[in-house]
């Protein structure tokens, strides 16, 4: 796994063996950073589930301000501090350790209002149909225009949420855009 564009391009991420985590592919992260475009530049970014910090660390490399990651495993935070250390992404990145539904919040009070939210859940996760809701419907923590990626399994069912924007697939992993009311929450 490695960073793939900006100030930290082609250093490498670690991610400790036997964590149940599942990183984002580099394929997926080029994706999602493609469609961002310069989006990404100077937003106040969130990566959710952010396992070894991938995403959060690629949004980081490529502009974003501030950046937050919340992961509830230790030894993945672990993981995160050293890649950030590792890409000297460190000064402009937040990580929090601890329940994502809980920690959200909280970090939307104090970092955001938030341009983009990243989810990446545990694929199955029964708890991401209302982390859904809560960004994409009420928009919570949301800058206006904001954007919410969600990345999913393509059989996960999430039931009260509008069309996304876009959505791409990758084998059973789906990307799901979503843009936010015009009215920041």
């Amino acid at each position: 796994m490695r960073v793939i564009g900006g100030s930290a391009r082609s250093l490498r991420l670690q991610c400790p063996r036997g964590l149940q985590i599942r990183p984002t592919a580099d394929i997926i992260r080029e994706a999602l950073f493609s469609s961002l475009g310069p989006r990404v530049v100077e937003a106040a970014f969130c990566d959710l589930y952010a396992g070894c910090g991938s995403v959060g660390i690629e949004a980081a490399s490529r502009g974003a301000s501030p950046v937050v990651l919340i992961e509830r495993s230790r030894r993945a935070v672990e993981s995160i501090r050293a890649n950030l250390e590792h890409t000297g992404l460190a000064e402009g990145a937040t990580v929090i350790r601890g329940d994502v539904m809980s920690q959200y919040a909280a970090a939307a009070g104090r970092w955001g209002p938030f341009e983009v939210v990243f989810a990446d859940p545990p694929y199955g996760l029964g708890e991401l149909p209302d982390l859904a809701r809560r960004l994409i419907v009420a928009g919570e923590g949301l800058a206006a225009g904001g954007l919410v990626v969600l990345q999913h399994s393509g059989h996960q069912e999430l039931p009260g949420l509008p069309e996304p924007s876009r959505a791409k697939s990758f084998g059973d992993s789906v990307l799901s855009f979503f843009e936010a009311a015009s009215q920041g929450r």
